[in-house]
């Protein structure tokens, strides 16, 4: 249910997620939701930020088969396992809600800045672990236990959603110390590195077409590498889109046809 992607910052991890993964998932039957949590304390809570947010996303993406039958106050985890509520899309094929929470190293900074913001952020962690491990929370097997019939309102078999955690790499040590209580953060990770030589040149002959050739693109690739060769290079992305477009501002100001080696 879990997808952790981590890299060091300025790597473009926002941008891969939104230019690059987030397309291709569309059509795959996936409703991707962005969430950003807001610790402020004029702010609803963590929970509710949520499902703020994955209604405003679905409404334009589906509709759930049953209405009405959320309520406020309920938890993340009854929320997405409400019996035979699923969203579906204008065709009434079914979308996987794929929660996705960029920037999560703001609950170890903004929202260790006072006792408010910690406290929201334990809310915060508690209820994404019940969603991520998939368990009832305390409070909801409280209540199940003292109304029988309040079981049938879910389906505890219910996996059809997913979660994304998007943080930067020197923060992962954090991340670790959340799985006492979120095991999953440790099974599915991807690292997002810099680029190869190779990658970077694809990266500026692809979108450049004729304004730059072969020759001045391995001598920009070169120059963001620091002078290293090709096939040693390692490039940061936002470094090299920097460099590209300066290059191409100096061309048009010069009303150049292409970006020159002298340029």
């Amino acid at each position: 249910l879990l997808t952790v992607l981590f890299g060091q910052s300025g790597l473009g991890k926002t941008s891969i997620l939104r230019a690059g993964i987030v397309p291709r998932l569309r059509p795959q039957g996936y409703c991707p939701v962005y969430v950003r949590i807001d610790y402020g304390r004029d702010a609803p809570s963590p929970a509710e930020q949520i499902k703020q947010a994955i209604f405003r996303e679905t409404l334009n993406s589906g509709q759930w088969s049953q209405t009405g039958v959320a309520v406020g106050g309920e938890s993340l985890w009854e929320f997405l396992h409400h019996r035979d509520d699923t969203l579906r899309d204008a065709a009434g094929r079914a979308l996987t809600p794929l929660l996705i929470f960029d920037q999560f190293e703001e609950i170890f900074t903004l929202a260790q800045s006072d006792d408010f913001g910690r406290e929201r952020a334990a809310q915060f962690i508690a209820e994404l672990a019940d969603l991520v491990e998939n368990r009832p929370p305390k409070a909801v097997e409280a209540r199940l236990d003292a109304d029988d019939s309040a079981i049938e309102r879910f389906d505890f078999a219910r996996s059809d959603y997913r979660v994304l955690i998007a943080l930067r790499e020197d923060y992962l040590a954090h991340l670790e110390g959340l799985k006492g209580a979120m095991p999953s953060i440790t099974q599915n990770r991807m690292r997002l590195a810099r680029m190869t030589g190779a990658q970077a040149l694809d990266a500026v002959l692809k979108p450049g077409g004729k304004l730059v050739s072969q020759e001045v693109a391995e001598a920009i690739v070169r120059f963001v590498a620091g002078g290293a060769e090709l096939r040693n290079a390692e490039v940061e992305p936002s470094l090299l889109s920097l460099i590209c477009r300066e290059l191409n501002a100096a061309r048009i100001a010069q009303r150049k046809s292409e970006i020159s080696a002298d340029l």
